[in-house]
């Protein structure tokens, strides 16, 4: 950490330049308190090493935190001088008493507050829901920002993201799709992963942005970003290959949607076009998007006959199931407060009724007015997965 207590009570900051000669002088005749636990840390000047405060070995300090690495501590530093270049009121590694929590910057605009924390090592799912949780109850927005050596760019619209990546995902405090960033203090440039997309648990389509840290401001950052991607022919080219290849993909989930699919004598490589299409929504759910609605398809919209209507509780009734047997998996999203996996769901009918296969009657009332078709053969799923989507306006 930067910031002690002198025994005084006054702040000590190793955030700005000091002499290292200046600090040994400063250690020889001060004793340094831990804000947070008034325990007594230690100042650490060393040659190599950025200076920092450290609390002595074996103590443990009642915030719990990670270790701070140089590339950790280095990027603190950098975002703290970058809010405060553009004028903002920020506050390094500030104890917040009524939470017992620091984070790593808590900085102010015109009417919000925002407790930003800079992430390069793990972190608990629980304890990030927790400290996030802890401070919205006290009206600051939390704002997550991954270390840039978590970036795992696999093509030019696509990356890798991990379950913990996307605890990361966060919309602002506004009602827009999420983004998730990070930065790197090698290059001092921010990374913005926005309209993401997951095609499978483990890989998304993003557009993918890099800002240098001194021509971005934090404004600019965390605006809606307008640009998009060619995701329809990226999708069709990628299901196909999924067509061909989906044992490849294999996991726990898919192996029972594939006893499933055998079960009604449908090949794997030949499932509907209206299984696994992109929705604005769809980054809810870990379990692939060709699973996760296929199994609607099969539990509930399938066996119906033309002109039968169902309710959307019924559609959920079957998502909620295949939760419990954990054929599906919800993805957690703690920094996402105006939207749920339920909306999802609902999106996934409406893209339905664009393509003629239901039609809504009521807010919660929908009838099946169109069959369902399976593909004969690979070539021709990948022209119905063409059509489908274009017939469906989605031109992401």
């Amino acid at each position: 950490m930067f910031v002690a207590l002198r025994k005084n009570g006054d702040y000590v900051s190793l955030v700005e330049k000091w002499k290292r000669s200046d600090l040994l002088e400063l250690r020889k005749d001060e004793t340094f308190l831990c804000p947070a636990c008034q325990s007594k840390v230690q100042l650490k000047a060393g040659m190599k090493k950025t200076h920092h405060f450290a609390h002595l070995k074996g103590a443990e300090c009642t915030i719990k935190t990670e270790p701070e690495s140089e590339y950790h501590l280095d990027g603190k530093r950098q975002l703290f001088h970058w809010f405060q270049a553009q004028g903002y009121d920020v506050k390094l590694e500030p104890f917040l008493s009524e939470i017992s929590q620091r984070p790593d910057l808590l900085v102010v605009t015109q009417d919000r507050r925002y407790a930003i924390e800079y992430q390069c090592s793990g972190i608990d799912s629980a304890l990030f829901k927790k400290r996030s949780d802890s401070y919205r109850q006290i009206g600051i927005i939390p704002l997550w920002i991954l270390g840039a050596k978590w970036f795992k760019r696999m093509s030019t619209y696509s990356v890798r993201l991990s379950s913990f990546q996307w605890l990361f995902a966060t919309s602002f405090n506004q009602p827009i799709p999420p983004s998730i960033l990070f930065y790197c203090p090698n290059t001092s440039t921010f990374i913005k992963l926005s309209n993401l997309q997951p095609f499978t648990s483990s890989e998304a389509f993003s557009s993918i942005h890099f800002y240098k840290e001194d021509v971005v401001s934090f404004s600019r950052l965390i605006a809606p970003n307008k640009t998009t991607f060619p995701l329809l022919p990226l999708w069709v080219r990628k299901k196909h290959k999924w067509r061909a290849n989906y044992s490849v993909y294999s996991t726990s989930n898919l192996a029972t949607l594939l006893t499933t699919l055998y079960e009604n004598r449908i090949p794997p490589s030949l499932l509907p076009a209206e299984a696994g299409v992109p929705l604005t929504s769809g980054y809810w759910f870990h379990t692939p998007p060709m699973v996760w609605q296929m199994w609607i398809l099969l539990d509930l919209l399938l066996p119906l006959k033309v002109g039968t209507t169902f309710f959307f509780s019924s559609v959920m009734g079957v998502i909620s199931e295949r939760i419990s047997s954990k054929d599906l998996i919800i993805k957690q999203l703690p920094l996402l407060f105006h939207s749920r996996y339920s909306h999802a769901v609902e999106e996934y009918l409406l893209f339905l009724v664009s393509v003629g296969k239901l039609t809504k009657l009521s807010n919660t009332k929908y009838k099946k007015i169109g069959e369902l078709q399976i593909p004969s053969t690979l070539e021709g799923s990948l022209k119905m997965d063409e059509a489908i989507l274009k017939k469906s306006g989605n031109s992401c």
